[in-house]
Parts: structure tokens; C-alpha cells; sequence
């Protein structure tokens, strides 16, 4: 089975924003500098989250 490694965003039916194979995306914050990140990660979409933008289940609570 072939491993697809093209960078994917995912919107999962829970509506938790998934990015995948993303060493090749640049993440920006708000004021255009560069922000880490890995190479699979979600994104927050709630506004609860204490490590924007990444999500951390905040939105669980």
C-alpha cells in the first residue's frame, strides 16, 4: 500500500481540524512570524485552547 505524504487538512465529523504531513506548510500567527509546529497536529476551532493555535481538549471541559 502506497503512504500518501502530500500535507492534508482534514475536517473531521467532530469538527476538529486535522493537518497532517505538514513539515512543508509555514504555520503564521496573527502577525505573520513563524510559528513551530510537528509534522501532524490539530487545530483549535473553539477558542478554548491554551496553546493557540493548536488544539489541547480544551473544549472537552
Amino acid at each position: 500500500m502506497e503512504q500518501n505524504t502530500q500535507p492534508t487538512i482534514q475536517v473531521t465529523a467532530s469538527g476538529k481540524v486535522v493537518v497532517t504531513n505538514a513539515k512543508d506548510i509555514l504555520l503564521l500567527d496573527s502577525e505573520g512570524n513563524s510559528i513551530a509546529k510537528r509534522n501532524r497536529f490539530s487545530l483549535c476551532n473553539c477558542g478554548k485552547t491554551q496553546d493557540i493555535p493548536f488544539c489541547d481538549g480544551a473544549h472537552k471541559d
